[in-house]
């Protein structure tokens, strides 16, 4: 039985056995980097595309961020609405996030799906539009968080 009286051992923050997945390393035509693991036969898959694109690279202040939230709100095809509507028509979903020095995007999809959303993605990447109205809301919305999390 466990004593809670006595106090646990104390052990090197360094002693562990991590195991990690071997994985493999494609670089395209372009020169892209891909890595990937094979983790079996599951039936869902995450692509994860990163880009030296943080804050550290950025022209001026929360040029990186606002630019990784605003991918999805409109490319020159597609509406935010629509963008959001594929994506959930199959059952995926796609994430971003902005970091110091990396922006990524993150895609979570059933195998059989990533025909049907690897196209948007590539629009979302190579043609997003960012409307005066939607960097306008971007703007409100950051300053009302702000004021939110300053209470």
């Amino acid at each position: 039985m466990l004593n809670r009286a006595q106090a646990p051992l104390i052990k090197d923050a360094v002693e562990f056995d991590l195991q990690l997945p071997m994985s493999q390393k494609h670089v395209l035509s372009n020169g892209v980097e891909v890595y990937a693991v094979d983790m079996g036969t599951e039936e869902a898959m995450m692509v994860n595309w990163v880009f030296f694109a943080g804050s550290w690279y950025e022209p001026k202040k929360l040029v990186a961020a606002a630019t990784n939230h605003l991918l999805k709100n409109g490319t020159t095809s597609k509406n935010a609405f629509q963008i959001n509507e594929h994506f959930e028509y199959y059952g995926s979903y796609l994430n971003r996030a902005c970091y110091s020095e990396t922006s990524e995007l993150v895609l979570h999809t059933l195998n059989k799906h990533v025909h049907e959303l690897l196209p948007v993605v590539a629009e979302l990447i190579s043609e997003s539009v960012f409307s005066e109205e939607e960097i306008a809301t971007f703007k409100t919305n950051s300053v009302q968080k702000l004021q939110v999390g300053l209470k």
